[in-house]
């Protein structure tokens, strides 16, 4: 058994031994806002752990599978997102977002042309979010597609009262790219809205500091405010610190 065996799941075990003691019935949402604080502060382990809690409760509640695969990409546990995409496909065939998750699954693990056959899939079937578009944003800068840009702003124009996450993960995709001046304005609009997520602030952070902006340390430092002792963060700090004026110039250059 991996170490993700663990994410098999019981739909109703959970709530009757709830009742059973007399106790408040967590139900799914609440697991899954839960998840969520934690994948916004950057604890993917415990961020995983409550989506799967919140499939425990009903497994047919799609927001938590994606969840629950999106933070196994956040863990670099590529082989098994894509296992849990086609797990999660065996209920909501052919969904749009299970397909481009899968499809980054692969991306990052180097199946490129798997990658780009599973996002060609996903941007045919219908509503198309911006997960899609984000996920097709990556297949597509993993081949240096300068189409990438253009599928990043699809995904912001149709966020709705989801921009700032979209915002966020835009800004975080266009930091790999290495498009840092686009990623900035993103990056600080995601910060304005979401101004208690670590994650938000180490994503600005590292972007500034890749364009040798001064106030980087200060933006990275506020992230360790907000989750104290994580390591991404410290790192760049620490490699900041070692960087001296004319290495910082000749990041920014």
């Amino acid at each position: 058994m991996t170490r993700f065996g663990r994410l098999e799941f019981d739909d109703k075990k959970g709530s009757r031994s709830q009742q059973a003691r007399g106790e408040d019935i967590r139900d799914e949402q609440y697991f899954y806002d839960q998840a969520t604080r934690f994948w916004l502060a950057g604890d993917f382990e415990p961020a995983l752990r409550n989506y799967s809690r919140a499939l425990e409760v009903n497994n047919a509640f799609f927001p938590a599978w994606l969840g629950q695969i999106l933070m196994l990409l956040e863990l670099g546990e590529y082989n098994e997102a894509a296992v849990w995409s086609d797990k999660a496909m065996e209920m909501f065939p052919e969904h749009p977002e299970l397909l481009a998750a899968k499809a980054v699954a692969c991306a990052r693990d180097g199946k490129i042309q798997k990658a780009l056959a599973y996002s060609d899939n996903s941007i045919g079937q219908d509503n198309i979010t911006s997960r899609v578009w984000l996920s097709r944003a990556e297949v597509l800068t993993n081949r240096q597609s300068r189409v990438a840009e253009s599928c990043i702003s699809k995904a912001v124009s149709i966020a709705g009262n989801k921009s700032p996450i979209v915002r966020l993960e835009a800004g975080r995709l266009l930091n790999k790219r290495g498009s840092y001046s686009t990623a900035l304005q993103y990056l600080k609009t995601a910060v304005d809205e979401l101004p208690k997520s670590a994650l938000a602030w180490y994503a600005l952070g590292y972007c500034q500091a890749k364009l040798g902006r001064s106030e980087a340390k200060v933006t990275l430092k506020q992230s360790l405010e907000l989750h104290e002792g994580w390591d991404m963060p410290q790192r760049e700090l620490k490699r900041l610190g070692k960087m001296g004026f004319i290495g910082r110039l000749f990041n920014r250059l």
